[in-house]
């Protein structure tokens, strides 16, 4: 059977996984879904100066109290500067890494500084705007969530997307990741698209995986969050992995 460990995005947490993760354990495998200092139950320890770094090393806390080994390291989103970096420390314990609608991530850069490579500058300035500036009201250091309906989640699901996010520190988009290249080790590769929401950068990434080594590309017809549109498709795509 095998170890799954499933990462989410900003301002998520481990609840956004509830349906993945329940098909995946009813297929007989382990499932964790660690949650992000600061946000869904650990709300209580949101603070300004939670780093990428802090989050990098909450999954890896996960792996090693849980004592995993072959894990499949999913990441969505913002999760996948999380993975990254979590395979950079421990490429002996990761089997397969899956980015899902994610950011790819190389040395040095930072989610922020990746946007204008992925959407362009006069795009990505709406975001960066967005981000930075709810984070200066009232002096917070934290970024409002996107609403739910921005990233085309479907619409029954939409109420609970957005009643479960919460702020989250800016600093996690604007510290760079810092790696080893250890990751590399890592060989097994897998770009899951949502191809239903736009303007999306992760089809940058998309498309630049494609065809290279080790990598295996595939587009699902939803929106941003594909765990709570497509929880079902999503697993037997993760299950391939198994």
């Amino acid at each position: 059977m095998a170890n799954f460990v499933l990462v989410h995005g900003a301002w998520h947490g481990g609840w956004c996984w509830r349906d993945t993760a329940a098909a995946l354990r009813a297929a007989g495998h382990t499932v964790c879904t660690p949650t992000h200092t600061g946000v869904g139950e650990r709300a209580h320890q949101s603070a300004e100066n939670i780093t990428l770094e802090t989050h990098i090393r909450d999954v890896c806390g996960c792996i090693e109290a849980e004592e995993l080994t072959g894990v499949v390291l999913c990441g969505h989103s913002y999760g996948g500067m999380v993975i990254t970096g979590v395979a950079d420390r421990m490429p002996d314990r990761v089997k397969a890494l899956v980015y899902l609608d994610a950011f790819v991530p190389q040395h040095g850069q930072s989610l922020n500084g990746l946007l204008p490579v992925a959407l362009g500058p006069e795009v990505a300035q709406n975001f960066l705007g967005a981000f930075r500036g709810s984070a200066l009201e009232g002096h917070s250091g934290l970024m409002a969530p996107i609403p739910a309906e921005a990233f085309n989640v479907r619409a029954d699901r939409r109420a609970w997307v957005d009643r479960r996010c919460v702020p989250q520190a800016l600093a996690t988009f604007e510290s760079p990741l810092l790696l080893t290249d250890a990751g590399k080790a890592v060989k097994e590769r897998v770009y899951i698209l949502a191809d239903n929401w736009d303007p999306s950068p992760f089809r940058y990434f998309a498309a630049k995986c494609e065809g290279q080594p080790g990598w295996r590309v595939v587009k699902m017809a939803c929106g941003h969050d594909v765990m709570v549109d497509l929880p079902g498709e999503l697993a037997a795509e993760l299950l391939r992995l198994a």
